[in-house]
């Protein structure tokens, strides 16, 4: 399939299917863990995700609002796309680091699996979800390191949706 704009000709970029995405459709709310890592402190939290389709269902959009044990917040906004047999994620959170190039991935062993690499290193976050249930793993390997080490876990009920 080729797409026409004006005079030029592209290709259809997506063959994953965003279909596979809809049991994460709702709002769901649950807490978690944070380890010590290089960009904040450990300990509980508590946080709430928001996903939904764009207008012409060409992206699944999240947002992610957390409330830390020590009273500090966090929050983020995503964008899930597909390209070719990839999905893309787009992410842009409070710790301000802008995603110089998106996190890659698809399905793997059950779960939804995006990998990045910045200059400070790779990161590494695995969903899954069953559409009662969400957990979501946040891993990095920063520079220099030989391994990947938690960062985040969380675990999170639907509120609604889907």
């Amino acid at each position: 399939m080729q797409f026409r704009h004006s005079s030029l000709s592209y290709p259809a970029a997506m063959t994953f299917s965003l279909d596979t995405l809809e049991p994460f459709l709702g709002v769901w709310r649950g807490g978690g863990d944070i380890a010590p890592n290089p960009w904040g402190g450990a300990g509980a939290c508590r946080g709430s995700w928001s996903f939904r389709f764009d207008a012409g269902r060409k992206a699944l959009i999240h947002d992610y609002e957390e409330q830390r044990a020590d009273g500090s917040s966090f929050a983020g906004h995503g964008i899930w796309c597909g390209h070719e047999d990839d999905l893309l994620w787009f992410w842009f959170d409070s710790y301000g680091f802008p995603p110089l190039e998106p996190a890659r991935g698809g399905w793997r062993d059950g779960g939804l699996e995006l990998m990045k690499s910045t200059p400070r290193g790779q990161g590494r976050s695995t969903w899954t979800c069953d559409g009662r249930r969400l957990t979501y793993l946040v891993e990095a390997k920063p520079r220099g390191e030989a391994a990947f080490a938690r960062v985040m876990s969380g675990t999170f009920d639907r509120v609604s949706g889907f």
